[in-house]
């Protein structure tokens, strides 16, 4: 039975550096201007994403001492904290590392996380508000898909609408 969209998808904001203008993700990057985090923490957000592409070699972007992974993780968790109280329940901000500062010897090791929570009300009701509607656009789109899937036999299908054709991948090609 499918229990709808993940936690991910609905409630966990994720703070991670190097692959989108913003380091604030929910469901996808999220601009400054539409998150109505405030001022300081959305400079001190920015602030925290631009001290990694700081601390970084420009070259091949590794650390160049491990002490900067070290800080970035301590602020990341710092400002996880703050994002949690602008958000309140039921929203939980998790830090990814980028690199495991204890990985010199090639192993691979997988980032470590950082949840933080808070139990308090939001301190910044207009950005809860819009994470709380953005989760709902998770929501919705996730029972969308689960109609159309349904709708459709049960089977994902492709349509090319210029040529009117319906592609099933699950057999040797077009269905009509």
């Amino acid at each position: 039975m499918d229990d709808g969209p993940s936690e991910l998808e609905t409630t966990v904001v994720r703070l991670f550096v190097g692959h989108a203008e913003t380091p604030v993700w929910f469901s996808g990057p999220r601009d400054w201007d539409e998150m109505c985090l405030g001022d300081d923490l959305t400079a001190d957000l920015r602030a925290w994403d631009a001290a990694w592409y700081a601390s970084r070699d420009p070259d091949d972007f590794h650390w160049t001492a491990v002490e900067p992974e070290i800080e970035h993780r301590r602020r990341g968790v710092e400002l996880a904290g703050r994002l949690a109280d602008a958000l309140g329940p039921p929203f939980v901000v998790q830090v990814d590392a980028v690199d495991d500062p204890g990985a010199d010897d090639g192993a691979y090791r997988p980032p470590s996380r950082t949840a933080v929570a808070s139990d308090r009300p939001a301190t910044r009701p207009e950005a809860a508000a819009r994470f709380r509607a953005w989760s709902q656009e998770a929501r919705a789109e996730h029972d969308r898909i689960l109609a159309a899937v349904a709708d459709g036999g049960g089977r994902w299908v492709a349509y090319a609408p210029l040529s009117g054709r319906t592609f099933d991948p699950g057999t040797d090609g077009s269905t009509s």
